[in-house]
């Protein structure tokens, strides 16, 4: 065992026995206290307050990858306060600033992921409700991107939201703010001399969003008028710390210094209108219009120096570009549903997209080398301008009819269009060095539209016994794409049966997807198929009021065909890329009270990918792939309530990880952990017999 294991260890059987001997301290004067102390009567106070918190020790132990294990689940040893909660009722009739308040922390600035809730409210007046979270995010696996693209990022954002007036169906109020912010190092890679570059980031991103808006009602519509504005910036940089022969350590590029500040700021407006009416019981008419507005400006500056694949030295090589963009964009649906009768009903909805994306960027870049014996060489200036200017509409129309044949059987049937239309404009231009100007204009547009149909039932073929079925199937498109629609078809069917304290789940789902094409290199026909099947079970059952039990099962399989062209002897043969999903998923849930004031909590779950199995690729241009993994979390929790005060916890958390084409990524971490729990306020004897969370 690692000395870092042996001082977790320790320190956990430490913290065990403080714990018990602490709850069993609580324990002996709460029974003395209730023995030789009568209740005293109740003194009417104004506030009522419920509060808990939970205080302990994570100890980890982790045999294997650390890195692997960190970017999974990344939790640390040592004292953490685990959550806590303060509720305070107000049931004064005079000067009350609130009629409730609730305050939550979990985990925050601690684990992986936490948060902290502030939730206040007074009838009729307002609610205040304030959620801040925090993310934790690491990622170092050596089989993604060489192991050249990591991050060790702290993710902080939040959301405050005030309602004036919220029980108000004719006039309400709402102010709202958000927060995002990141920051942190990581690992990047540039491209520079035929060769690949790792270098380090360091991440420094924000934004804040104000937004207010109003509720009510006016001529029997339900409006809804919102205001937002949003202001970005980002300021990662990139640099080389040491000097780097590159990915490719064959040919001659190095780089023995290099430096990137990419400096972005924005600002996004939006207006949000919303309108509802139901007329007569029976037409209901809904509608949603956006609109918004996001200008972008950056810049990128960059330096560096070393030797280029031919063995010329970089004195300098320094480029600079400047651009913006500009989005405004509308959207908006409109729905209709009218109730022809108690069992037919007829719905129409309407959405319309458009936008225009136009921005440029001038270039320029400077190169100055000399060759391997250092005699200068020409230096070289680049000086180019583009400019774009996409714009796009896109309207979908679905129709549907709802019919309800009787008690036990319901179905619909609807038809989805959409028309799309892209237009592309602009220019390149060149800045020549005898100072003439080369400029090259773009112009292109495309339409498009699709069809498809989708269908539903609902069926009951006994009281207790629900089979849901929904089905798509047609073609769709996607935002700047020229290649044919895809084809898909969606398949869903659901089973829930429950008898008493029994119910069981049943379903399944079929996806296929083709997206047909043509290379611009061969002219050949190629496409890409998706094939998924899921099959999903789970059970819950309560056989008495002590024991519950809960256990599923999900299989995937699915596997995806891509054509390709590989190059084979210096020449591009036609060949497939496939991956496989071979993914089974198993889990089950027990709870026990064996008797009062005690709880057990045992859990299993097991994640196992096969991927391939045993194919392997027999010709060049055949790619074959998939990632086969293992991981098995089984989890134990004892509870138990020593006091109507004080709860105990001990728990303990196992994580075993392997893969299947490699074991340099490979745990297993033990993760025991150990808490009290205390407890304010509530009705004296409502917690004491009752069994422990």
């Amino acid at each position: 065992m690692t000395s870092a294991a042996f001082w977790t260890l320790k320190t956990f059987l430490r913290t065990t026995t403080a714990v018990i001997g602490i709850s069993g301290l609580a324990l002996v004067s709460n029974v003395i206290s209730q023995t030789a102390t009568p209740t005293p009567a109740s003194t009417g106070n104004r506030f009522d307050v419920t509060s808990s918190v939970e205080i302990g020790l994570r100890g980890v132990d982790v045999n294997g990858s650390l890195d692997k294990y960190k970017s999974d689940l990344n939790y640390q040893p040592g004292v953490r306060l685990f959550d806590s909660s303060f509720l305070i009722d107000d049931k004064g009739s005079n000067n009350k600033v609130f009629d409730s308040l609730l305050f939550t922390t979990s985990g925050y600035d601690s684990d992986p992921s936490g948060s902290i809730r502030l939730w206040m409210n007074k009838k009729g007046q307002y609610q205040l409700d304030s959620n801040i979270r925090t993310v934790k995010y690491f990622n170092n696996l050596n089989n993604f991107a060489l192991n050249e693209h990591t991050a060790d990022i702290k993710h902080h954002f939040g959301d405050v939201d005030l309602t004036i007036f919220p029980e108000s169906e004719k006039l309400r109020f709402r102010l709202g703010y958000s927060f995002n912010a990141s920051s942190g190092t990581g690992g990047y890679t540039t491209r520079a001399y035929s060769d690949e570059f790792p270098v380090s980031s360091f991440v420094n991103s924000h934004s804040n969003d104000f937004r207010a808006g109003v509720d009510g009602g006016l001529l029997g519509f339900h409006l809804s008028l919102t205001f937002g504005y949003r202001v970005f910036s980002d300021n990662t940089s990139y640099s080389l710390l040491t000097p780097s022969i590159g990915n490719n350590t064959t040919n001659t590029s190095r780089l023995n210094t290099f430096n990137r500040t990419y400096p972005t700021r924005g600002n996004s407006g939006y207006t949000t209108f919303s309108a509802q009416r139901t007329f007569a019981k029976r037409f209901d008419f809904t509608t949603r219009w956006i609109y918004s507005s996001t200008d972008t400006n950056f810049s990128l500056a960059e330096f560096q120096t070393g030797r280029d694949n031919s063995n010329n030295i970089v004195v300098l090589d320094q480029f600079g570009i400047n651009g913006d963009a500009k989005r405004p964009q509308t959207r908006g649906d409109t729905g209709i549903t009218w109730m022809i009768t108690q069992k037919l009903r007829v719905s129409n909805t309407f959405t319309f997209d458009q936008f225009n994306i136009s921005g440029g960027n001038l270039f320029a870049e400077g190169l100055f080398t000399t060759t391997s014996a250092g005699i200068p060489r020409p230096t070289t200036f680049t000086n180019t301008q583009g400019y774009r200017v996409t714009s796009y509409r896109r309207f979908t129309n679905l129709a549907e009819v709802d019919y309800q044949f009787n008690d036990r059987i319901g179905g619909y049937l609807g038809w989805l269009y959409s028309d799309r239309k892209v237009e592309l404009t602009g220019f390149d231009r060149t800045f020549n060095a005898n100072g003439t100007v080369t400029t090259t204009p773009l112009i292109d547009d495309s339409t498009n539209a699709t069809n498809s149909l989708i269908a539903g039932m609902r069926i009951k073929p006994l009281k207790n016994w629900s089979v849901y079925w929904d089905l798509e199937h047609g073609d769709t498109d996607n935002y700047f794409t020229r290649l044919a629609n895809y084809n898909f078809t969606n398949f869903r069917i659901r089973s829930i049966t429950h008898y008493k304290r029994l119910s069981f789940n049943l379903s399944a789902i079929f996806k296929d997807n083709n997206n047909p094409g043509r290379s611009d290199v061969s002219q050949l026909e190629f496409a890409a198929d998706t094939k998924s099947r899921s099959f999903i079970g789970s059970v819950d059952w309560t056989p008495m009021d002590r024991l519950t039990f809960s256990g599923g099962y999900t299989y995937l399989n699915q596997t995806s065909t891509a054509d390709v062209l590989v190059p084979v002897n210096s020449a591009l043969v036609q060949g497939f890329s496939q991956y496989f999903v071979r993914d089974s998923y198993g889990f089950f849930d027990v709870t026990v009270r064996p008797i009062d004031r005690v709880s057990l909590y045992i859990s299993y779950r097991v994640d196992d990918d096969s991927g391939q199995g045993n194919r392997i690729s027999t010709l060049p241009q055949n790619i074959i792939s998939s990632y086969p993994f293992t991981f098995h979390t089984p989890e134990g929790k004892l509870a138990i309530r020593l006091t109507r005060h004080i709860d105990w916890n001990l728990g303990y958390q196992f994580y075993d990880y392997s893969e299947g084409f490699q074991t340099a990524q490979n745990y297993r971490a033990h993760l025991p952990y150990t808490s009290i729990r205390i407890h304010w306020g509530g009705k004296k004897d409502e917690r004491f017999n009752q069994a422990p969370r």
